[in-house]
């Protein structure tokens, strides 16, 4: 390992420190505990100090001395109990529900009805109330009014090989129709092989490489069957299956079958971006623009950050406004099952974004990774705002929405006409 010049520079981007103020929760702490106690002295303190850690990667991302500190701290975390540490079981069942990720469904199911029955008994601030909420009404959900349907029937296109991610596919269905009707209009049919796995991105943040070795292995075999490009819709699951060639370092077998794959992957927003996507419309009368804020995911942002065009899709349209923070885009505290491991300061990171963020006054949030959106909407509906939270697809699907219909609620389905899916 590369020695820490303990220079700060991961102090000053690190949303857990800059929230918690803790020297511990830098990376500079952790590497300074690690240099100085090594693993063997591991306690539950010790374990819950490397648990606070988003691995969001910013600090790798400015370090002098490039030290892969994520790498470090997933190899930190494979040495402890997977029942140690806070909310150790929480995280557990977790995962262990991402082993069959089909289980989902009937997840989505019993919140959705939990969420009728419950309603608004519950209070506002309710952690129960925050995850149901994900659920009411189809939050993450824009209704075509009946014309995907249709648009789908008569679709002749090539054949598209696509990676949706454990969230689209089980917990928010719209997203795969959105997506699917999106991709339609450069003459393409995407196209999920049934047995595909959760890419495994929760296990190797847990450091447990056994069960991420075991998901990478079974998604490889699956795709290595197909041939063409692979489409990802989610901006988590496209980061890990990039880097499922480091999961291999000691086999070279299955290493280069990882790097065959991740060469044929293409983010949705670059896929997009070479495609006769989104042509912009002319306007015929004044519009006022959709206010549109695009929450970058970690992901991407550090790691390949040339591979995001969102926003150049965004811009495309000619009718959407994108949005920015003053000093950058930021983390949004949901980190996997960091979240879980330490809600408050999920929470802490989550509600100041969104306040930052509502003071902009957008019409609607949008991004590609599955747990953003998640943690987005639980925030908006902390703070008590009737935006809207849309995958990138489900907005970009509809060119023209009015950004009075967008903002007018929280939960209902939008009903866009013919004139504005020109």
């Amino acid at each position: 390992m590369l020695t820490c010049a303990k220079c700060g520079a991961c102090s000053t981007v690190c949303p857990v420190f800059r929230t918690s103020g803790k020297e511990s929760h830098t990376a500079r702490g952790k590497l300074h505990l690690l240099d100085t106690l090594g693993l063997e002295k591991s306690s539950s303190v010790f374990i819950d100090i490397f648990s606070a850690c988003l691995l969001c990667g910013a600090c790798s991302a400015v370090c002098s001395r490039q030290i892969d500190i994520n790498k470090e701290l997933i190899v930190a975390r494979n040495s402890f109990s997977s029942l140690a540490g806070p909310h150790a079981y929480e995280k557990y069942l977790a995962r262990k529900l991402l082993d069959y990720p089909g289980s989902l469904t009937g997840l989505r199911i019993l919140a959705k009805t939990c969420g009728k029955v419950l309603g608004d008994k519950l209070p506002r601030d309710s952690g129960l109330r925050l995850r149901l909420a994900l659920f009411e009404g189809d939050a993450l959900a824009v209704s075509d009014d009946g014309q995907h349907g249709e648009r789908e029937a008569v679709n002749t296109g090539v054949s598209l090989v696509w990676f949706p991610g454990c969230s689209a596919r089980y917990l928010f269905p719209n997203i795969l129709d959105s997506c699917k009707s999106l991709v339609s209009q450069s003459s393409f049919v995407l196209h999920y092989p049934d047995d595909l796995v959760c890419c495994g991105l929760a296990d190797c943040a847990a450091g447990d490489f056994a069960s991420a070795q075991r998901k990478a292995r079974r998604n490889i075999e699956v795709m290595g069957a197909t041939k063409g490009p692979i489409l990802v819709t989610c901006a988590s699951c496209y980061a890990h299956l990039k880097k499922y060639s480091e999961l291999f370092t000691h086999d070279a077998h299955w290493q280069t079958r990882a790097e065959e794959m991740a060469l044929r992957m293409m983010e949705l927003s670059e896929f997009l971006a070479n495609q006769s996507v989104m042509h912009s419309a002319p306007n015929t009368e004044e519009e006022q623009k959709l206010r549109v804020f695009y929450h970058d995911p970690c992901h991407l942002r550090h790691e390949t950050p040339s591979v995001d065009k969102a926003r150049e899709q965004l811009e495309k349209t000619g009718k959407m406004e994108v949005i920015e923070l003053p000093g950058g885009s930021r983390c949004c505290g949901q980190g996997g099952l960091f979240h879980v491991a330490h809600p408050d300061i999920s929470a802490a990171i989550r509600d100041q974004l969104v306040q930052d963020v509502l003071a902009l006054k957008p019409d609607v949030v949008t991004s590609t990774c599955s747990g953003c959106l998640m943690q987005w909407q639980q925030g908006l509906v902390a703070a008590g705002s009737e935006i809207k939270v849309l995958h990138l697809a489900e907005l970009l699907k509809y060119p023209t929405p009015s950004a009075r219909r967008v903002s007018m609620y929280r939960f209902q389905d939008i009903k866009v006409n013919e004139s504005e899916k020109n």
